[in-house]
């Protein structure tokens, strides 16, 4: 797990949105879906999970779609950075708590470590998990 000492700040790729999170992050992940993998245009995404409250926007508003039936997606309009990840179902239980941010998202993210792998059945076949941490199929 990692620790901040202080607020943590970041935006989208033009500047249109900012954001703060003011508690440690609660989970980071690889995530290895199909769904992220075409939002981002690579062949994963790192998640940074904190509790909702601790996240502030502060400056935009970023645009929001359902990218499946229990989760909402936001993004900037401007730029098409990927913003936020959202449960909206309660079913999904603790998950529910949370605001998830990618990783790149953040001004520094230097300190924010991958605790592991997830969605590793739809991984790409040329991708190889060198690490140690735990994997979620």
């Amino acid at each position: 797990m990692c620790f901040i000492l202080s607020v943590m700040e970041g935006g989208c790729f033009c500047g249109a949105i900012r954001f703060s999170v003011d508690e440690a992050p609660t989970w980071i992940g690889a995530c290895h879906c199909v769904d992220c993998r075409k939002l981002s245009g690579a062949p994963y995404m790192v998640w940074v999970g904190c509790k909702k409250e601790s996240y502030r926007l502060l400056k935009g508003t970023p645009r929001e779609f359902s990218s499946s039936e229990k989760v909402t997606r936001s993004f900037c309009e401007k730029c098409n950075a990927p913003s936020t990840f959202l449960y909206t179902d309660s079913s999904v239980g603790k998950d529910y708590d949370s605001i998830y941010i990618p990783v790149g998202a953040f001004d520094d993210a230097t300190h924010l470590k991958t605790q592991e792998h997830i969605w590793t059945s739809q991984k790409l076949p040329w991708i190889e998990i060198l690490d140690d941490l735990p994997q979620r199929k």
